[in-house]
């Protein structure tokens, strides 16, 4: 069951990384609109995993983990399409 709950944090979190910065990008510079998606992304579950007392630690790490693990294929990415500009 931990891997599926993994797995669909990895695919959540890539959703909401790649389409918000792909949103910014029409207002930002590629590498800052990733930057910006990535500051979003992780302050909105920050507070999110802040208001679960319990087990803060573990719904940290299920959003945490994943967004850091995108991050570097979200500025590859970035870098391309700036390049590409």
């Amino acid at each position: 069951m931990e891997i599926a709950l993994g797995l669909f944090a990895l695919a959540y979190s890539g959703l909401v990384l790649f389409v918000l910065a792909s949103s910014l990008r029409k207002i930002f510079a590629p590498m800052r609109a990733a930057l910006t998606a990535f500051a979003i992304s992780a302050a909105v579950h920050g507070v999110t995993t802040l208001l679960i007392a319990d087990s803060w630690r573990l719904a940290l790490a299920f959003w945490g983990v994943p967004h850091l693990l995108l991050l570097p294929l979200l500025l590859w990415s970035a870098h391309r399409q700036a390049g590409a500009a």
